[in-house]
């Protein structure tokens, strides 16, 4: 009996690209001597449904417009019409893209359902009889009768508990008056009384700043806080708004270090994402951006009963990320078993329509991220995967929350690792990004491991060649870097040339022409596959490395982030330009054995 041998993914990229260059399956499997059923699953797993070896006949355009219908719950016949597919090649997609189960998934909502009723509803009433009407008809019976077997399968919804003393009341007061400056959806947040409280928001809306609030008066009413952030700068950034209210509201601080700030008695702890080692404390809890804490359940179940001995409450907010997760459960009220929460939507559009001041207006803030990011990060929708390099499942894998090092000093190597850096340059739409990453060493044998990790990334948007260049310079004294790659293509030219001049043998200028694109995608893929590569636990890297997606072209594949991205996955490139050669293409190929 034959047995197959795993081949690596460079020798499956080359496959590829000869699939998509027009070559038939039986010509790639001639040329790179492997078995011809190896080169059909190959191109059935990494090319997709439709006809292989050939220009794809449908674009990406076509196929985003039928996902977005199909999860919508529309009939294939109709998205069939509404598209110019045929209605097996729908099929294929949904089960080869996986549409299939990630619509199941929504159907686990009521809500959801409920759309989908109204929508099969309207259908009917439009219909002209026959077998559409018929068909339309068996579906409405079907989306019914899954609906009422939901209903009876979730629980009873439960009344939502209140804690009356959550605050110091002269203090609420003050705080909810116009002279303090809150906006209404942040006084409506502060006047929620409910014990177990969820906020499903926008970033850069001020809920920072009001969590920092919403402690400090809680301290000021005799109630310890528990604090949990997805990263040490993000839990540094709520003590310190605590600090500022307190100092705000004439609240005496009677003990404050980096973790802990205590203010009448009661003390308020910052908690990392380490669920082994966050356990025995007391007090109201606070999750902050919890959808991309790792491990959120073990951390949960750590937390929790913090609130138990002294009728604490729960307060759990964040962002959206993928669907599944802990916080998407709380969110969605998953299977009815979080009625128990209230909840609050907040966009960057609900915050706006509010008063939020936004400097630069919402096209230039929207200007900064892709569709895909702008959607999760500021619309509230739930992340998708489409195709990634890199899937928020594996960069989840990656992220660690990490201390921003000071830098790089001369006999520090073993600490750091090597030093090196990758520049992505940007002038007017795009952003120049520069990223740092070190290589870990063997103590014993002073070598090096081949892990990575990023020390430490930056980015500029619209900044003038000068302020780059001083950007540039100051990272490069102050890590000392072995080598540093930049681009060298567009406008970025000139720069790059006066920084390799200026440092020569160190600063590499590189352009990026296609195959180049192709290697140093291939190349983060390996080392992020291999979990060689360690990465912060921020969100804005995290989508920047998400963003960069295999795209159609010609006849052919590219490398890049969909068309509508302004930053174009520029912190990716940067990221791929540090670690370029730190994954030699191996020489690994397929034999089978009879």
């Amino acid at each position: 009996m034959g047995r197959r041998m795993k081949l690596d993914q460079a020798t499956i990229a080359d496959i590829v690209q000869r699939i998509r260059q027009g070559k038939t399956l039986r010509e790639v499997a001639a040329e790179t001597g492997h078995a011809y059923g190896t080169i059909q699953r190959i191109a059935a797993r990494n090319i997709g449904p439709g006809l292989t070896g050939k220009r794809p006949r449908y674009n990406d355009d076509i196929r985003h417009e039928a996902r977005r219908r199909y999860m919508t719950g529309e009939p294939i016949a109709l998205i069939a019409k509404a598209v110019g597919v045929h209605e097996n090649t729908l099929r294929a997609w949904a089960r080869d893209y996986g549409w299939r189960e990630e619509l199941a998934q929504l159907r686990q909502m009521p809500s959801h359902l409920d759309e989908e009723i109204a929508r099969t509803v309207a259908l009917l009433r439009q219909s002209k009889g026959g077998k559409e009407s018929h068909r339309l008809a068996m579906r409405l019976r079907m989306l019914q009768k899954a609906r009422d077997g939901l209903l009876k399968s979730q629980p009873k919804p439960r009344d939502i508990p209140r804690v009356a003393t959550a605050h110091h009341a002269d203090l609420l007061a003050r705080a909810l008056s116009d002279d303090y400056g809150l906006l209404p959806y942040q006084r409506a947040f502060l006047a929620d009384d409910a014990r177990f409280r969820c906020v499903l928001k926008a970033r850069q809306i001020g809920f920072t700043y009001l969590i920092g609030l919403s402690a400090a008066m809680g301290l000021a009413a005799g109630r310890d806080q528990v604090i949990v952030s997805a990263s040490e700068d993000q839990a540094a950034l709520v003590m310190q708004h605590l600090r500022d209210h307190a100092e705000r509201l004439g609240l005496d601080i009677e003990h404050d270090t980096d973790r802990q700030v205590r203010i009448a008695g009661s003390t308020a702890t910052a908690l990392s994402t380490n669920w082994r080692t966050a356990q025995g404390y007391t007090g109201d809890v606070w999750f902050d951006e919890f959808a991309w804490a790792p491990r959120p359940d073990q951390l949960w179940g750590a937390i929790v009963p913090a609130i138990t001995r002294v009728g604490g409450r729960v307060t759990v907010c964040s962002t959206p990320w993928v669907p599944g997760n802990l916080f998407w459960k709380i969110a969605t009220n998953h299977q009815g078993k979080y009625s128990y929460f209230s909840r609050t939507t907040i966009t960057i559009h609900d915050a706006i329509a509010q008063g939020m001041p936004l400097p630069g207006g919402l096209d230039e803030l929207r200007l900064l991220f892709d569709a895909a990011s702008w959607a999760m990060f500021y619309e509230c929708q739930w992340a998708e995967e489409e195709g990634a390099i890199l899937p928020w499942g594996l960069l989840d894998e990656l992220a660690q929350d990490m201390p921003s090092p000071a830098g790089n000093k001369r006999g520090a190597a073993p600490r750091f690792g090597r030093i090196r850096i990758g520049i992505d340059l940007g002038r007017v739409a795009d952003r120049t990004v520069i990223v740092i990453v070190g290589e870990s060493f063997d103590p014993i044998a002073d070598v090096g491991t081949g892990h990575y990790r990023v020390l430490a990334w930056h980015s500029l948007h619209q900044a003038d060649f000068a302020t780059q260049r001083r950007h540039i310079e100051e990272a490069i004294a102050r890590w000392q870097p072995e080598r540093v790659d930049i681009d060298r293509s567009g406008l970025g030219w000139q720069l790059a040339e006066e920084l390799a001049r200026a440092h020569p043998g160190v600063v590499q200028p590189r352009a990026f022409t296609a195959p180049m694109k192709e290697r140093l995608a291939l190349g983060l893929m390996r080392l992020a596959e291999q979990k060689r590569l360690a990465i912060p636990r921020d969100s804005a890297l995290m989508a920047s490395l998400h963003a960069v997606r295999r795209l159609p072209s010609g006849n052919s594949i590219k490398y890049d982030a969909p068309r509508d991205a302004s930053g174009h996955g520029d912190a990716f490139w940067a990221l791929a330009l540090a670690l370029d050669g730190a994954t030699p293409i191996s020489r690994t190929t397929e034999v089978e054995l009879w």
